[in-house]
């Protein structure tokens, strides 16, 4: 059986709690788990407003990215968010989640 809790999406939901934010989750080629992994964590409903999946990334565009620069971004992403020195893989991926995620959020 999958395991959906972890400590990240854990540190998300206190995070958001003690903000005062709520959020809402667009998802592509994670399918869903994303949503889940929030969702798995006691109390997150409090924070957690809804999501979507369109799982290809070039045809969702019309049902969830109706933003050309943005939708661009996910298929290449801008040099600013690609590995700088010293950084890791996993680190660059993501500072470029939440640069992207910065552009997105309402």
């Amino acid at each position: 059986m999958v395991q959906l809790q972890s400590q990240a999406f854990q540190r998300l939901v206190k995070g958001l709690k003690d903000a005062g934010k709520r959020i809402a989750v667009v998802e592509s080629c994670c399918g869903g788990l994303i949503n889940a992994s929030i969702m798995a964590v006691p109390g997150s409903s409090a924070v957690y407003y809804g999501g979507s999946v369109a799982y290809n990334t070039r045809k969702s565009k019309p049902l969830l990215l109706n933003n050309d620069g943005l939708h661009h971004s996910l298929i290449d992403p801008p040099s600013s968010v690609l590995a700088v020195d010293n950084e890791t893989e996993a680190d660059a991926y993501v500072r470029s989640k939440m640069h992207w995620t910065s552009q997105t959020a309402v």
